[in-house]
């Protein structure tokens, strides 16, 4: 994987240090101390963050107590933070955003009261927010949505009162929502479930209440989902997972006792999980941490600050 100068966001600072790819890293997933450091803005985050590339600028987005989701934006070309702004609308949001970027435009999602998922797009061309609207009977939901564009649609996942994982997904081309499923055999998870594509399919991991991280796969080839698994020795987890594909693996990072984050990889070429190994240097997380499907990972920290850093192996 290159090894990224890392850009770091901590909220309540105005300073910035950034810088762009590099070269290759050495391997392994331990992250030098140097790979974290503090970014801009007054905001202090109310939820996980979440980040994504977007317009060719790193988008990092979260919530705050008030319901409100907040962004910011990093671009590489000037090297400059924007300040922080509001997504038009109430959205009363009760949990992390989930951002996919589909059809060009940026969606945004999160669970708001009555456990309903609201959504609104970004479209870079115009510059311009939608209003915020809600996902057809998305009802009683009760952990923050995931998302994933996967055989041409948007897929969003997320798990209901009785801990079995709901999904639906969207058509750009008739702009409908399809009708809600149930992802087999998915009793059991107690987080907001993660996704990544990889190696030809859609990847869905949850946390269990024993701390483990059990995964599952849709092939769209077949139609059909994988039995569910557990990830070998995962360490006891706190929050949610994150799944990035990075480098030609597949990597899963959680949040641990005392707010370590540590890492594990699988390679498609030998069908087999690396061994666990913790992110040196990170801050002491107090969320789950988010990916944008890439190297960056971003966490709240102590005083609701918001820190971003890279992987590295």
């Amino acid at each position: 994987m290159l090894r990224l100068l890392v850009l770091v966001l901590v909220l309540g600072t105005t300073g910035l240090v950034a810088g762009p790819a590099a070269a290759a890293p050495p391997a392994g997933d331990r992250l030098a101390a140097a790979d974290w450091s503090p970014v801009p803005g007054p905001v202090r985050a109310g939820s996980a963050p979440e980040t994504v590339q977007y317009g060719g600028e790193r988008y990092v987005l979260t919530t705050t107590t008030r319901g409100l989701v907040r962004l910011i934006r990093y671009s590489p070309t000037t090297q400059t933070w924007s300040e922080w702004e509001t997504v038009p609308g109430r959205p009363a949001a009760r949990s992390a955003p989930t951002v996919a970027v589909y059809g060009g435009d940026l969606h945004v999602f999160v669970r708001s009261i009555g456990g309903t998922i609201r959504t609104a797009r970004y479209t870079l061309t115009t510059g311009t927010w939608s209003d915020w609207t809600p996902v057809p009977r998305s009802i009683f939901l009760r952990s923050a949505p995931a998302t994933a564009v996967y055989g041409g649609d948007l897929h969003l996942f997320a798990r209901n009162a009785n801990g079995t994982i709901r999904t639906i997904r969207y058509t750009l081309s008739t702009g409908i929502w399809s009708a809600w499923t149930t992802v087999p055999g998915s009793t059991g998870p107690n987080s907001t479930p993660a996704t990544a594509v990889y190696g030809g399919d859609l990847h869905l991991f949850s946390r269990t209440a024993d701390g483990a991280v059990h995964t599952t796969r849709y092939s769209l080839g077949t139609g059909t989902w994988s039995d569910w698994s557990a990830l070998p020795d995962t360490p006891h987890t706190t929050s949610a997972p994150t799944a990035t594909v990075y480098g030609g693996a597949l990597h899963v990072v959680v949040r641990t006792v005392g707010g370590r984050l540590d890492t594990a990889h699988y390679t498609l070429s030998t069908g087999a999980w690396s061994g666990w190994s913790t992110l040196a240097g990170a801050p002491r997380a107090t969320s789950a941490p988010g990916s944008g499907g890439d190297a960056v990972l971003v966490v709240r920290g102590p005083g609701g600050r918001i820190h971003q850093g890279t992987l590295a192996s």
